[in-house]
């Protein structure tokens, strides 16, 4: 057990050597913050991605039409995904939420006396609902009504929309194109990147899908996209739409149904492999620290050798001299840690009070693993010289100059 002596004497060094302790502990406080901080990054920047992954549509899934194959190697384009196809999906509301037909259109049009090619995306009403990565800006979106009744109205992407009316003040606007004048109805715009997987362009507007169809045979479908209900269930759903869209078309036409899980399941391992090599690269500052300790543990000795000597002269035990240097080389680890742990929680705070836009993920469990493992260090090299200061022999010890 350890006396009030022992701990009284660990404590020494830390009074009469104040700006060497301070020294030695920079490379633990530095250590023991930096874990903190890497994993608070990892989670932060795991969060941002997952939030801009959710902005796609986590729960979503795709299909499209990729050809006929006949006679095993030639294909043929005359069996694209229908508006029958997008309602025999939908009738599955127990693994479908939404579904959302996409019908891709161009057309030359004039912006800023420059004829650009515009994207006509042609769909439903639910667009938004189902891939949640559209947001009005002003007006509204279309529909039910506007697509039953065929109405020739279109939303218009900001980009867009302030080229071709910032110095218009007329509250009717109208957009010509595919032949046909379009009454402007809203202004949209992406909240978030799309991670590739967009169907929007700088100069895009949205029609009703009803109204793309006068322009494309048979009421083709470019796109299909679906939100699965439940997030466990997206392999179940991703298999139920390639069979039902076999079902209903020509043997040997070959539709792809893709999902975000691979996304989401690449997007978890990235973070988390970062997490752990930036961890590991703090771990080495914290091991640094530990060495630190070491040496000035072992110079404490050398110092102290006569002290050492005289102690075991007067009855104390060896195991006292050893527990005496392990307190010392805990209370410094301890100290050094217990700053870092301050440095590294105290900095995501403060970075939380002043950034509102991305969420600053702190963990505890890495503030109190951070602890533990700089004690834990600091303990593993405080062991050398708290061996070598009880195995020293008393006569020698005190005629050590």
């Amino acid at each position: 057990m350890l006396s009030g002596e022992v701990f009284g004497t660990a404590l020494h060094r830390f009074r009469t050597h104040p700006l060497q302790m301070a020294l030695t502990l920079t490379g633990l406080v530095v250590g023991t913050a930096a874990i903190i901080l890497v994993v608070t990054l990892g989670l932060t920047g795991r969060g941002y991605v997952m939030s801009q992954i959710e902005g796609v549509g986590s729960h979503l899934i795709w299909a499209s039409y990729d050809g006929t194959v006949t006679s095993g190697i030639s294909r043929t384009t005359g069996d694209a995904i229908t508006e029958g196809d997008a309602r025999a999906v939908a009738g599955r509301t127990d693994l479908f939420s939404g579904v959302t037909p996409l019908v891709i259109l161009h057309d030359s049009f004039p912006v800023l006396s420059r004829v650009r090619t515009l994207t006509i995306l042609g769909t439903s009403a639910n667009y938004g609902a189902v891939r949640k990565n559209l947001r009005i800006l002003q007006g509204r979106f279309f529909d039910d009504d506007d697509v039953e009744q065929r109405a020739k109205v279109c939303v218009v992407n900001r980009a867009l929309y302030e080229k071709i009316f910032r110095a218009e003040d007329s509250p009717e606007k109208t957009l010509r194109t595919l032949g046909t004048t379009f009454r402007v109805i809203g202004e949209f715009e992406e909240p978030v990147d799309t991670l590739g997987q967009g169907d929007v362009t700088p100069e895009t507007i949205f029609i009703p899908a009803t109204v793309a169809w006068y322009f494309v045979p048979g009421k083709r479908v470019d796109t299909l996209f679906a939100e699965v209900r439940d997030f466990s269930r997206i392999d179940e759903a991703a298999a139920e739409t390639q069979r039902i869209l076999s079902e209903r078309h020509h043997t040997g036409s070959v539709y792809r149904v893709d999902s975000m899980t691979t996304v989401i399941g690449l997007a978890r391992r990235i973070s988390l492999g970062l997490i752990v090599a930036f961890v590991l690269a703090a771990g080495i500052a914290v091991v640094v620290g530990g060495v630190g300790i070491m040496n000035i543990l072992l110079a404490s000795v050398e110092q102290r050798t006569r002290e050492i000597g005289l102690r075991l002269s007067v009855g104390a035990r060896r195991r006292d001299i050893l527990l005496q240097f392990l307190l010392e080389a805990l209370m410094l680890g301890a100290a050094g840690a217990l700053l870092g742990v301050a440095v590294g929680v105290a900095v995501p705070l403060a970075v939380r009070a002043l950034v509102t836009r991305v969420a600053i993920r702190l963990s505890p469990a890495s503030a109190a693993l951070a602890f533990l493992f700089s004690c834990l260090i600091t303990l593993v090299f405080g062991a050398v010289p708290a061996y070598r200061a009880a195995r020293l022999s008393p006569t020698e010890a005190l005629r050590h100059e």
